[in-house]
């Protein structure tokens, strides 16, 4: 056993994990978070898939317009044109009239979006004028109908075109789309068949995913834009000269802009005429301006590339020359997508490839780290194992140094009764001393490397991270339940105390009885005064919450109740904080610190609801919820005579006592430190920091008298003065407590027993202090006795009797008497191996006797040093014993 704990204890430590982390897998891993963020983008654009088209929206805002082809002509019409009949209806006698003037003034192509209805009114040209415009599409041969025209005229049509055009998800309209061409049966759209038609010997170029390359907002009239009523003018004058100037060669649009037109979203504005889209789909095709997306193979290898090289960079070096290289292939990438944009019109993807390098820059900082965490935890872990092997070990050689004492006491014994063997029990003292030099000379080396093992689990419990042990909640739905309405106010806790007193809180909170909420400062009064006042039904009513404690004794009656123009000098009309208050609640915080003169008029309020302003003689009446609270003993101020009984009977119809913040338990302190930490960290702006393991520890040993606003001003002190993001124990600066030692000890031997109350109570007192530094000291014999100033066996002693005593407590149970002595889990095991040594020697110590009275009589003689106030311990365990194996034969 010894060769095999030297042998873990002097295992070298190795806590520097950078030689241990290869850079392959730094690479591998932010290749792997490279690849995770990369499809997250995927699904971003699945959700919301114009996200990818924020540069081409920036780019039609704020670049120069696509330059517009000059054979494009716009004819709008509108309800006061001539065309227009009734209800957004159109003539088709003047359209055909109109039509037949374009042709014969040399129109090119003559694109027409007016809808004609068949059979048509007789307002509206009636089946004559439908006769003439179909002899007008015949004669003129290059018209442009929509696939929604009329067949008999669709058919005599030069190309037709489908009108209606699809909007994106966030309904503006960019381009064309395949799925919007297969959904017209692969047919053009009306602005592409204008284009076909103009040039029929040349085949159009539409790129599979094209976009528009806008020619500027329609209010703008980037194209030559006339009204019906001007071409239909020139019809009527006879001026075809005029006219041909303007069509001659060109193509001609005519579409309506009524309020009953059809719109479409773009990137310049929210509306535009359907037509004027068109144009635009036209003015591309003719200019071959058309702006291009990157297919998703080229995206994809250009994104891997960058993950890749991000990568290796990460895993090359990791100091500031890395990251900026680093910097410069991130700013080189989105660089080289905003360059090729606007040269050459193609949008690379920017939303995948910016997850994939956060992903990889994630993965590459943040794997080291969780590598080098694990490995520290592993080392914890692998100390403490150490370190419990070797409380252990340490145990059983000072039991063994023990029984060789007690074998050494027996001798010396036999030498005094039998001077016959002098000589040969002087041979075997000899060799039991030198046995016992042996084994204490190993407890020493044991004991040293206890010492180095603490030591060295100290250090990492000072520089590793707290590891958070969050214990997975066993209560009942509930609980959990309350416990998040709990933080909704800010009342952050795992304590089934503070989630009880907030449940009663919620029963109280529909009343309109005042409620007195107990506890010392800082434990959160405010925060419950303010909880009760939201789950009331005037929760959306004025909140006011009163410091009694910082107003001054002359100012309490203005402030409270408010006072009248003239009340003194200078005074105007002024409301108090009751009349404010008024359908609401009001919080009065240090409520004992009222004045006497002014407690009756509280106690007015609180009974029907009035009070006279300062200065004024008509009562006020006011509905308000009363909440107070103190640190004071409201009791014991009634029976000093320095508050009314009948008010503080009042006050305290529904009572609420909040526990300090020592008594909430780890746990609470923990989840506490955690939501300060958190909220510290954003208010300085800076990243959240962490509390080692030994930080976490201090704050758990201390009491806190200031509860929860003293650990939270101890934090915010941490976290602004600490330069690192690991705070340690010193950065808390906590108060030193004092230590026990020697002084405190003999000072309570020195003491008379009439100060302390007697010979039991200093035995008493002797006796805890024995223990406390038995557990201090983790049941070391030797460091105790070192302690306190006494040689190791008078500690042994003074242990036995001790254990004795717990076992006759607990009915002989060891376990149970084990966990008595040793005051805390860590050192239960050690102290249950001493009480099984003590007991089994003493009980086999029985043997040779027959009575349980001589074998008490021997017990006497061995167990000299023992106090005399054990014995009767010792007594009980012997005749237990004796009775025990009487009943047995």
């Amino acid at each position: 056993m010894s060769d095999t704990v030297d042998q873990k204890v002097t295992r070298p430590l190795n806590v520097e994990h950078s030689s241990a982390i290869q850079a392959k897998t730094i690479a591998i891993a932010g290749l792997m978070f490279g690849i995770l963020g990369m499809v997250c983008g995927h699904g971003l654009l699945l959700v919301f898939p114009q996200a990818e088209m924020a540069a081409y929206d920036w780019h039609v805002k704020t670049m120069s317009p696509a330059a517009v082809d000059p054979s494009i002509i716009l004819i709008t019409l509108d309800e006061h044109d001539p065309a227009s009949c009734s209800h957004h209806r159109w003539n088709s006698s003047i359209v055909a009239s109109a039509i037949a003037a374009l042709h014969k003034a040399g129109a090119s192509v003559i694109a027409s979006a007016v809808h004609i209805d068949v059979p048509n009114s007789p307002e509206c040209g009636d089946v004559l004028g439908n006769a003439q415009l179909l002899e007008a599409t015949k004669q003129a041969g290059n018209i442009v109908y929509p696939a929604t025209a009329q067949p008999m005229f669709a058919k005599e049509a030069q190309a037709i075109g489908w009108f209606m055009l699809t909007a994106d998800e966030d309904g503006i309209f960019r381009g064309l789309s395949s799925k919007q061409i297969s959904n017209n049966h692969n047919q053009l759209p009306f602005g592409l068949a204008i284009a076909a038609a103009y040039n029929p010997d040349t085949s159009l170029h539409v790129p599979p995913q094209g976009l528009i390359s806008f020619s500027g907002r329609w209010a703008d009239h980037p194209f030559p834009t006339y009204t019906f009523s001007e071409l239909f003018t020139l019809v009527q004058n006879d001026e075809n000269a005029k006219l041909a100037t303007l069509v001659h060669e060109r193509i001609v649009l005519l579409f309506p802009v009524t309020q009953k037109t059809d719109m479409l979203g773009t990137p310049l504005e929210p509306a535009a005429p359907l037509g004027f889209v068109h144009a635009n789909l036209l003015n591309s095709a003719l200019t071959d301006s058309w702006i291009t997306q990157s297919s998703w193979l080229s995206g994809f290898l250009r994104t891997m590339s960058v993950s890749v090289i991000i990568a290796l960079l990460a895993a090359w070096r990791r100091d500031r020359w890395g990251w900026g290289a680093i910097g410069v292939v991130v700013l080189a990438y989105y660089g080289m997508t905003m360059g090729v944009f606007l040269n050459t019109g193609t949008i690379w993807p920017i939303v995948s490839p910016t997850f994939a390098i956060i992903g990889t820059l994630i993965g590459a900082t943040m794997w080291p780290f969780y590598q080098q965490r694990k490995k520290i935890r592993e080392h914890i872990n692998d100390t403490s194992r150490q370190l419990t092997l070797m409380q252990e070990h340490v145990a059983k050689k000072e039991l063994r140094v023990e029984q060789l004492e007690e074998e050494l006491g027996a001798a010396r014994g036999h030498i005094e009764n039998t001077s016959q063997q002098y000589e040969s029990l002087t041979i075997q003292e000899d060799d039991t001393r030198t046995r016992l030099r042996e084994a204490e000379g190993e407890a020493d080396e044991a004991r040293q490397q206890l010492e180095q093992l603490q030591d060295e689990l100290k250090n990492l419990r000072n520089i590793s991270p707290a590891l958070s042990h969050h214990k997975k909640s066993t209560c009942e739905s509930d609980k959990q339940a309350l416990q998040e309405e709990c933080a909704r106010f800010g009342i952050f806790t795992c304590s089934s105390l503070i989630v009880k007193t907030f449940q009663e809180l919620k029963k109280a909170a529909i009343t309109n009885s005042p409620i007195l909420i107990l506890g010392e400062t800082g434990t959160g009064k405010e925060l419950f005064a303010h909880a009760a006042h939201q789950l009331s039904d005037r929760s959306h009513n004025p909140f006011i919450s009163v410091n009694m404690a910082a107003i001054r004794p002359e100012l309490f009656e203005s402030e409270l109740f408010g006072h009248v123009k003239g009340a003194f000098t200078g005074a105007i009309s002024r409301r108090g904080f009751l009349e404010t208050a008024d359908r609401g609640s009001v919080f009065l915080d240090e409520i004992g610190e009222l004045p006497l003169d002014l407690q009756a008029k509280l106690l007015r309020v609180l009974e029907n609801g009035t009070f006279y302003r300062v200065g004024q003689s008509i009562p006020t009446e006011v509905d308000v919820r009363i909440i107070t609270a103190t640190n004071r003993d409201l009791s014991q101020a009634v029976a000093e005579g320095l508050y009314r009984e009948d008010l503080y009977y009042r006050l305290r119809s529904l009572v609420f006592k909040l526990p300090p913040l020592r008594e909430r338990g780890e746990e609470d302190v923990t989840l506490l430190v955690q939501h300060i930490i958190a909220d510290l960290s954003r208010d300085h702006d800076r990243q959240p920091v962490q509390l080692s393991q030994g930080a976490m520890d201090a704050i758990h040993a201390y009491t806190w008298p200031g509860n929860v606003r003293e650990l939270r001003q101890t934090l915010a002190q941490a976290v602004a003065l600490a330069e690192g993001p690991l705070l340690t124990k010193d950065d808390l600066r906590l108060p030193q407590r004092e230590r026990e030692g020697t002084t405190v000890h003999a000072n309570i031997l020195d003491e008379k027993p009439e100060s302390l109350g007697g010979k039991d109570e200093m035995a008493r007192r002797e006796d805890a202090f024995v223990l406390s530094t038995l557990q201090q000291h983790g049941f070391d014999m030797q460091a105790t006795a070192t302690a306190l100033a006494w040689d190791r066996s008078t500690v042994t002693q003074r242990l036995k009797g001790l254990g004795f005593q717990a076992l006759v407590d607990h009915d002989c149970d060891v376990q149970r008497a084990a966990v008595a002595i040793a005051g805390t889990s860590s050192l239960e095991k050690i102290a249950e191996l001493k009480l099984k040594e003590y007991y089994r020697n003493l009980l086999s110590s029985t043997t040779p006797y027959k009575t349980a009275e001589q074998a008490l009589a021997n017990c006497r003689k061995r167990m000299r040093n023992i106090p005399e106030r054990h014995f009767p311990a010792i007594e009980s365990l012997i005749r237990q014993h004796f009775t025990n194996k009487n009943q047995a034969e």
